[in-house]
């Protein structure tokens, strides 16, 4: 079984939302106040009631519209049958069945409410407050808050049937917090995690399969008395050492002894000893005690003893106390970890709870690209706050059908989301490029418009022309019925015109680059305005957040050429690398092109000079490092600042995934 979906209402930042869940790994994702924190905390009031803090009144949604009744929290979760239930599993949700079809349903509801013997006390301080022209009712909500009960209800909420505290309690909630002291959890108080992990592994080697043989049983009975020998001979030893007479002779004088002469004796258990262990790290031979080991190791350890430790409450030793259902929360794993130990960290989670080795369902909330780039789509839960303060709840996997084209779509954005491009589902727009000069150059562009990127929250992810298709489906590309998974981002996808043509006489040929000023100048060639990419994002299904921008005047070829075009006379485009070229074939088409007006001619000139020059020397990215670096200092010049002339697609690209355009 696993918890498929939760439904949070009037709860911190949920009015009214339900999140699905996957079966193992679920990774939720979000900009700041979006509520992935809250996910967790809805789990752990259902789930660890007992050690989790009743809400507060700013717990409560801000904006319930109606306060004249009492406001209610609500939480509930739906648990769902999977193909390998244990008898066990069915036992202990079988009161709690909403479905008994399989795949069964199990229900579970939260509520923290105000109970009816109060209610009418709150409506009339309400009414109280409304006469005297105070609207502020969680005034009243705050007086009323320590009178709230809360309940988990099983079954149908309607029913009213209390869950039953013995089967709750086959649940383990374990929450890692961002905040959490690892030193303190693992080496400190009565019962801390190291001294609990390691009484529980003691003689592992002898029951660690499961049921003792009776040899078994034998071996750890002897390996006890060995023990209690060893520490026997140490307490005799200690005693021989110490001056009792000394010690005890203020206890004679005082008359003490004449109610029993007084001896040091005692035992030392193996839980003593245990206790008495210190955790060490050993590195290039030198051993250090683990407080002065880093903070991001110490993470880690401290989280594989939390694993181990699940091991222990399901053990079949813990007999009827034993755990069915361990879960594991974790609140941003990211904290103090290189990029590395993250990106292994999550691999480690994905590979353990495929192989069930560890918790039942794991839910991490990150703000990490390196943790998504471990994961795949299907573990991928995105939150966004809305301009409204709604959560807009996207599956960027569910984007995608089980159709051919769609699977391979997923297949290949899967593989393209490594650590420099996930930051896509976190940014708040995307400008989709085809090459390295758009990708160095438009955050410098954006700040000659004044729209920074950073400051706007914006991705730069640089894609293949014909694979744009893929990438825009996760934002709302597909047909209707899947859009409503989809992460809903101003997404610009800019793109080089590129027109071509092909001989008539060849309609199999391939198309052939051209130049755009050449189109339509001889019969004996077709020609097209636009490129395969741009006709196949045409074709595609329309969502109003995704944009596609290309050089609509007819004059546009590449990034290079369409920024030399409306900068020729910039010395930016006429540096002292610059030639005037004089190739026959560009000539003559110049020549028979009818340019109006005439001096359009001169810029297509030097616009197609400059392309052909940095595609001579096959340097299209040094020439884009240099021009960023030359473009940058001009934009940091007072005195002296040249005028840049940026393209208008290129400018409402920008515009558009900064979300400053109506859709």
């Amino acid at each position: 079984m696993y918890i498929s979906r939760i439904q949070i209402q009037n709860y911190r930042c949920f009015q009214d939302n339900t999140i699905n869940f996957n079966q193992g790994l679920n990774i939720i994702i979000g900009e700041n106040n979006a509520g992935k924190t809250t996910i967790l905390k809805a789990l752990q009031l259902v789930f660890n009631r007992p050690n989790t803090e009743k809400p507060a009144v700013e717990d409560f949604y801000r904006k319930i519209p109606f306060l004249e009744e009492p406001p209610e929290i609500k939480i509930t979760v739906t648990i769902k049958e999977t193909p390998d239930e244990s008898p066990t599993d069915k036992a202990v949700i079988a009161t709690w069945l909403t479905k008994i079809s399989s795949p069964w349903e199990a229900t579970l509801t939260y509520k923290y409410f105000l109970p009816e013997i109060n209610i009418n006390k709150y409506k009339e301080m309400v009414k109280y407050f409304k006469d005297k022209g105070n609207n502020n009712y969680f005034e009243v909500l705050e007086k009323f808050l320590p009178k709230y009960v809360s309940r988990i209800y099983a079954g149908n909420p309607d029913s009213i049937n209390k869950a039953e505290s013995e089967w709750l309690e086959k649940f383990d909630c374990r929450l890692l917090g961002a905040f959490r002291d690892v030193e303190s959890e693992m080496l400190t108080g009565r019962n801390p995690l190291l001294k609990q992990v390691l009484n529980y592994f003691l003689d592992f080697d002898l029951r660690g399969t499961g049921a003792q043989s009776a040899e078994n049983t034998e071996q750890q009975n002897q390996r006890h008395e060995e023990f209690n020998s060893c520490s026997q001979q140490l307490i005799q030893k200690l005693n021989e050492r110490l001056d009792i007479n000394n010690i005890l002779k203020a206890a004679r004088d005082t008359g003490a002894s004449v109610g029993g002469e007084p001896f040091l004796g005692g035992k030392l258990e193996e839980g003593d000893a245990i206790a008495a262990l210190k955790l060490m790290i050993k590195k290039s031979g030198i051993e250090i005690p683990i407080v002065n080991n880093g903070l991001g190791y110490n993470n880690l350890i401290y989280i594989s003893l939390v694993l181990c430790n699940l091991d222990l409450i399901t053990s079949q030793e813990l007999g009827d106390n034993a755990k069915i259902f361990p879960m594991l929360l974790i609140e941003e794993p990211e904290a103090h970890l290189h990029p590395a130990l993250q990106y292994n960290f999550l691999r480690f989670l994905r590979k353990s709870i495929e192989n069930k080795s560890l918790s039942r369902q794991i839910f991490i909330t990150t703000h990490s690209t390196h943790i998504t780039a471990a994961v795949d789509l299907d573990s991928i839960i995105c939150m966004t706050s809305q301009a409204d303060s709604t959560i807009k709840i996207a599956y960027p996997s569910s984007v995608f059908s089980q159709s051919e084209e769609d699977l391979k779509s997923k297949k290949y954005v899967e593989r393209y989301l490594d650590a420099t491009k996930s930051n896509m589902l976190f940014s708040k727009g995307i400008i989709f490029v085809e090459g390295i000069t758009e990708q160095l150059l438009l955050p410098c562009l954006a700040e000659y418009l004044d729209k920074p990127l950073e400051v706007n929250h914006v991705a730069i992810v640089r894609v293949d022309g014909v694979t744009f298709k893929h990438f825009i489906k996760l934002f709302g590309g597909v047909p209707e019925a899947q859009r409503s998974y989809a992460l809903i981002r101003n997404v610009s996808c800019l793109l080089d015109t590129d027109p071509s043509k092909r001989e008539n006489n060849k309609p199999s040929a391939r198309w052939n680059s051209c130049w755009p000023f050449e189109i339509g100048i001889s019969g004996d060639n077709t020609y097209r305005e636009k490129s395969g990419a741009i006709l196949t994002l045409e074709g595609m299904p329309k969502s109003d957040n995704i944009r596609i921008f290309y050089n609509e005047t007819g004059k546009g070829k590449t990034f290079e050429y369409d920024f030399a075009f409306d900068n020729w006379d910039c010395d930016f485009v006429r540096d002292e690398t610059f030639e005037l070229s004089d190739d026959e074939e560009l000539i003559n088409i110049l020549d028979m092109c009818d340019f109006n007006p005439e001096s359009e001619r001169e810029r297509a000139h030097i616009a197609a000079s400059y392309l052909i020059g940095i595609e001579k020397r096959k340097d299209k990215g040094e020439n884009a490092f240099d021009l960023e670096r030359r473009l940058r200092e001009n934009l940091r010049s007072v005195e002296d600042r040249k005028v840049i002339h940026i393209p208008d697609h290129i400018k409402d690209a920008i515009s558009w995934a900064c979300g400053e355009a109506e859709p």
